[in-house]
């Protein structure tokens, strides 16, 4: 950032604001990437981590809308991070849970949803109910009523999802770019 070289240049004091503002600038324009060193185990680090990810990473109203396809017309559709718009979700995990058997990992790209709800798998057509939404924790798990863009979640009940498959609103059907796993060595 040019004016805070000038600054420094100059000999003048720097403000914190604008050493973070200027860090996050330059984060996302991808010209500069902040390195945190920290355990997890030994909680060292973590929250320093934490906060560099609120204070310098995009948030998804900073990135640039997701595409998905209409699979009736072809058509592509940009998403935005909002609530009140259909809901589009992305299936990137299956986990067998000892408690609660088959637990499916969701990151809601717009809409939101609520446990109980009916949802569509636009991958397969096929009618699926969410019956219960939670909130994962590290070693720990909250049962949610619902979720927003830009949440993740684990849903409970969806027995025909696998990983990559679209889960949205069945009278606004889409199609999500899917996950792209390698084969293994």
């Amino acid at each position: 950032d040019d004016g805070i070289m000038e600054k420094f240049l100059g000999g003048e004091e720097i403000s914190n604001d604008e050493l973070k503002a200027a860090i996050r600038k330059a984060t996302l324009d991808l010209k500069f990437f902040p390195v945190y060193a920290g355990s997890a185990f030994k909680n060292k680090g973590v929250q320093m981590m934490l906060d560099g990810v609120i204070d310098y990473l995009p948030s998804p109203l900073d990135v640039k809308p997701y595409v998905a396809h209409n699979p009736k017309t072809g058509d592509e559709v940009e998403l935005m991070a909002d609530d009140k718009k259909p809901f589009a979700a992305l299936a990137f995990k299956i986990a067998t849970d000892p408690f609660v058997g088959r637990l499916t990992f969701i990151r809601v790209y717009t809409g939101s949803l609520e446990s109980g709800s009916y949802v569509l798998n636009a991958s397969k057509n096929s009618r699926e109910r969410v019956g219960r939404l939670l909130q994962m924790h590290a070693n720990s798990r909250t049962e949610i009523p619902e979720v927003f863009s830009g949440d993740i979640a684990g849903a409970i009940g969806l027995k025909n999802t696998t990983t990559g498959d679209s889960l949205t609103d069945p009278d606004h059907p889409l199609i999500l770019e899917s996950l792209k796993v390698p084969d293994p060595v």
